[in-house]
């Protein structure tokens, strides 16, 4: 076995709340980190990469320098949406490049954790409204986005789950919806 040499994982997600979907598009490009965990347990972690997801390809191309070849989970994260796993391990060549695309099927993320954002096409994206990055979407989050909204706070910030830099009642309402369903990460 040789040295891992720089691989690529292009990744497809959309954040729920920036989804436009008369375009077809998220409104801001965004940036987001792709991990990748080892596929047996205890699942251990074995690097990140930062990447930015494109607002009309919905991809963000993300690199790789010390992972051999191998089968791993992979685990995007959002600034405000749910950390999502992938469904099952994924082939990775080192040197190479292997494409996944989260948002085409529900069934892409580990317990099919994902929203439906559109049905034509089908789309699907990363539960928003994790503002805190703890795990799980509830009050506290939903405190935070009540709170920037209002204080009428504008720009880039992770209570801003519809990506408009603008926090108001939409977000609130994305926030809120999430709170109801319980949405929480599933990891292996």
């Amino acid at each position: 076995m040789g040295i891992p040499q720089t691989g690529t994982i292009n990744v497809t997600a959309i954040p729920e709340g920036f989804y436009d979907n008369v375009p077809n598009t998220i409104r801001q490009s965004d940036v987001a980190d792709v991990a990748v965990f080892q596929s047996t347990s205890p699942y251990s972690w074995i690097q990140s990469s930062s990447g930015v997801i494109d607002s009309v390809t919905l991809t963000g191309s993300f690199q790789f320098t010390e992972i051999p070849t191998g089968s791993y989970y992979l685990a995007i994260y959002h600034r405000n949406s749910i950390e999502t796993w992938s469904n099952a391990p994924v082939n990775f060549i080192s040197g190479g490049t292997v494409s996944y695309d989260f948002s085409n099927a529900v069934t892409k993320a580990f317990g099919s954790n994902l929203k439906q954002v559109d049905s034509s096409p089908p789309r699907f994206g990363l539960y928003s409204g994790d503002v805190n990055q703890d795990a799980i979407i509830d009050a506290a989050d939903l405190s935070n986005v009540e709170n920037d909204a209002d204080a009428s706070l504008f720009g880039y910030v992770n209570t801003d789950v519809t990506g408009d830099n603008f926090v108001d009642a939409a977000d609130i309402s994305i926030v809120e919806n999430n709170v109801g369903l319980g949405v929480i990460v599933i990891t292996p």
